[in-house]
């Protein structure tokens, strides 16, 4: 029994570029509206599988166990960030994207599983 996210949200999108990477048509038994929900199926056994991003994995701990494969890398969410020029304190706004790209910045995202920023 496999639990995904719905196509519309951004991890159900990722499950659909999977499934085509893959060449394997997931049958679930449950389509859920956000990421968490799908690892909420998991971890509560109403479903043995579930699809979910690296963080989540990691962020459930030993409640759960990750599998990789290399089709995942087809589908890569982008997070951009950005600061805007007219926000209310906008040196603010930059050191927090000075921040978030540093090498600290990255070493933290990394340990919760994001990937590396690409510049």
């Amino acid at each position: 029994m496999t639990s995904v996210a719905a196509s519309e949200v951004p991890c159900g999108a990722a499950t659909v570029k999977v499934e085509e990477a893959t060449g394997v048509d997931i049958q679930p038994v449950s389509e859920e509206q956000s990421v968490t929900d799908v690892l909420a199926k998991v971890t509560s056994g109403e479903a043995d599988a579930g699809l979910v991003y690296v963080t989540d994995v990691l962020a459930a701990g030993a409640d759960v166990e990750g599998i990789t494969f290399p089709e995942s890398s087809e589908a890569v969410n982008t997070y951009p960030v950005v600061a805007l020029k007219d926000a209310a304190d906008a040196d603010l706004a930059q050191e927090f994207v000075d921040l978030v790209l540093s090498d600290t910045g990255q070493s933290i995202l990394e340990a919760a599983g994001f990937a590396p920023a690409n510049g």
